[in-house]
């Protein structure tokens, strides 16, 4: 192979990459608004709360565009650090959402909006995390390949809030 295949390579991953994380964002900012409206009819913690991994979900994609758009790498250190913050994030929000929900013992309404959004979404996002794994391998990015573990815990959230229901 030339280096002209090489970078030829390179740019169809970068692209591939940019369309996960674009895709990724584009679920979540319509999740969290079908989220908001399923939770409050539900009133359900889980739903909520699954409205708020959305939201950190919504930021660590942002943070793999930069990155993606950062032809000179120059941003790797600091995008890591922000992902890592948004993992942070999540386990914070884990932790007092499994609190609360234990310590009231609040039970939810069903929801079939949330329910279904929920099923969707848990399999468009294990798709998803899929995507960005084998993607952040070829292409030795560690933003992409961290930023898919994100949405793959996000994928088991779904599936979490859904055995909440049953």
């Amino acid at each position: 192979m030339t280096n002209g295949d090489d970078r030829e390579i390179y740019a169809s991953l970068l692209r591939r990459g940019r369309r996960l994380e674009l895709a990724t964002l584009g679920w979540n900012v319509v999740g969290v608004i079908v989220l908001a409206f399923a939770a409050v009819e539900a009133r359900s913690v889980a739903l909520a709360g699954f409205g708020i991994d959305s939201l950190i979900e919504i930021g660590a994609s942002t943070v793999v565009l930069w990155d993606l758009a950062d032809v000179a790498q120059s941003r790797r250190r600091r995008a890591m650090r922000l992902i890592g913050i948004a993992f942070a994030a999540l386990a914070i929000y884990l932790i007092i959402q499994s609190t609360v929900v234990l310590f009231i013992g609040f039970h939810p309404h069903h929801s079939p909006i949330g329910i279904i959004w929920t099923a969707v979404t848990a399999m468009v996002m294990f798709g998803l995390a899929a995507g960005k794994a084998k993607t952040g391998v070829a292409m030795d990015n560690p933003v992409l390949r961290t930023e898919g573990r994100i949405t793959m815990i996000d994928g088991v959230l779904a599936t979490a809030v859904l055995a909440d229901w049953y």
